[in-house]
């Protein structure tokens, strides 16, 4: 077992009309298998870019828009996160970034609005 330490911080003075800061952290206990920092490219094409297959346990899951395709030219189109029956659980523009258990899908699918961007993630076994 492992130990992942993750850390959240949000702040704002312009938001609402009360200044917003926030400052969470947390260890958790992780396991094998995981999947290391990797990439892939995106396609247009729901259902072709699998970046968890068969999510049965809870996994820690992060999943980034890098803003570039390919060939390191930017694309600005968006990126969806979805489940197997590509319902979206989440939109990523460029730059922009998740982290979050999940478990009982049966595929994370990643599908670009356009431009195939490179999505870089990582996949954490939570430990029981």
């Amino acid at each position: 077992m492992a130990t992942l330490t993750i850390a959240l911080t949000l702040t704002s003075v312009d938001t609402s009309s009360d200044a917003l800061s926030l400052a969470l952290t947390d260890s958790l206990t992780v396991t094998s298998p995981s999947i290391s920092p990797s990439k892939v490219t995106a396609t247009t094409t729901g259902g072709n870019t699998v970046i968890a297959p068969d999510v049965d346990s809870v996994k820690y899951t992060y999943i980034k828009h890098t803003g570039v395709n390919s060939s390191g030219a930017a694309v600005t189109a968006t990126l969806a996160v979805e489940d197997t029956d590509n319902v979206q659980i989440a939109v990523l523009g460029p730059g922009e970034f998740m982290f979050m258990p999940v478990s009982d899908m049966q595929d994370i699918d990643i599908e670009a609005a356009a431009g195939n961007p490179v999505v870089e993630y990582i996949l954490m076994e939570k430990a029981a």
